[in-house]
C-alpha cells in the first residue's frame, strides 16, 4: 500500500480488516479481496470511507448499514437470496432489523475499524 493516498490506504484497511472479520466468524458472505473489486466500488467505498473518517460524529450500525444498501442500488445491485457479482444480488439488502446478529456485527466492526484507520493510519 507504499505511495497509495491517505484515502486509498484507510478504505483498504477497513474493507480487508472487515474481510478477516467476515472469515474469523465464519460469515455467510465474505467479500472478494480488495483488488478483485470493480472501480465503481472501489470509488465509492474510498470516498465513503473518508467522509466517515471526516465526521465529527459516526452513524450508528443501522445507519451505515442503510448507506451500504443505497450505495449498492446506485450501483445497480437489487435483493437476492445468493450474492452474485455477475448478476448483481445480495441477501443483505434488507431492512438491519431483518439482518442475522453476525451481519449486525459486522456493521459495528465496520466503523470500529474506520475509527482505527481515522486515528492510526496518517499521512
Amino acid at each position: 500500500m507504499t505511495g497509495e493516498p491517505l484515502t486509498e490506504r484507510r478504505a483498504v484497511f477497513v474493507y480487508e480488516a472487515a474481510r478477516l472479520q467476515a472469515i474469523a466468524v465464519d460469515a455467510p458472505i465474505v467479500p472478494e479481496l480488495w483488488p478483485e473489486r470493480d472501480e465503481a466500488f472501489r470509488s465509492q467505498f474510498v470516498a465513503y470511507v473518508d467522509g466517515l473518517c471526516q465526521a465529527d460524529e459516526l452513524p450508528t450500525p443501522e445507519a451505515a448499514h442503510d448507506s451500504w444498501w443505497r450505495a449498492y442500488e446506485e450501483m445497480g445491485w437489487t435483493y437476492g437470496p445468493e450474492r452474485s457479482v455477475e448478476h448483481k444480488t445480495h441477501p443483505d439488502m434488507v431492512p438491519f432489523a431483518d439482518l442475522e446478529q453476525r451481519e449486525q456485527d459486522k456493521d459495528a466492526v465496520f466503523l470500529a475499524l474506520v475509527c482505527i484507520a481515522r486515528d492510526w493510519i496518517r499521512a
